[in-house]
C-alpha cells in the first residue's frame, strides 16, 4: 500500500515529530511504500539547512528530519509558494528536499491509496 504524507506542522510542534515517527514506520513495514512527503505551509521550516540546535525533541525536529532523510531516499518536496512566503529559498534548502509547486502534491493524491495529514 503506498501512502502519502502531508506535513503542515511547525518545526516545534509536536505534529512535526509525529509525522517523522509515521514516515519511519511507513518506510520499516515491508507492505507499505511512502510515495511522498509534502511539506507546507510552517513546515517548510523543517527543510532548512541552518536550523537551530538544542536539547529535547521540538527543538530539534528540523534536525531529526534532515537527518532521517540523509539516511533514507524518499521523495520530499517543499511547497515552493509557501516556502518563497517564508523566507525558504533554494540557497537555506536542506539536502533530501526539494522544491516544487502543488502540482506534485495533487500527483501524489492521485498515486496513493492513503493520505495522512500531520498539523
Amino acid at each position: 500500500m503506498q501512502f502519502a504524507l502531508l506535513v503542515n506542522a511547525a518545526a516545534d510542534s509536536s505534529a512535526a515529530l509525529t509525522a517523522l515517527h509515521a514516515a519511519r514506520a511507513l518506510t520499516a513495514h515491508p507492505d507499505h511504500q511512502l510515495y511522498r512527503l509534502f511539506f507546507y505551509r510552517d513546515a517548510v521550516h523543517l527543510a532548512q539547512r541552518h536550523v537551530w540546535s538544542a536539547d529535547g525533541n521540538q527543538a530539534n525536529a528540523a534536525q531529526q528530519w534532515q537527518q532521517w532523510l540523509g539516511d533514507n531516499p524518499v521523495d520530499a518536496v517543499v511547497c515552493v509558494g509557501a516556502a518563497q512566503r517564508r523566507g525558504v529559498v533554494p540557497d537555506t534548502l536542506a539536502d533530501g528536499f526539494t522544491l516544487a509547486g502543488l502540482g506534485q502534491w495533487a500527483d501524489a493524491l492521485i498515486n496513493s491509496d492513503r493520505v495522512l495529514q500531520f498539523g
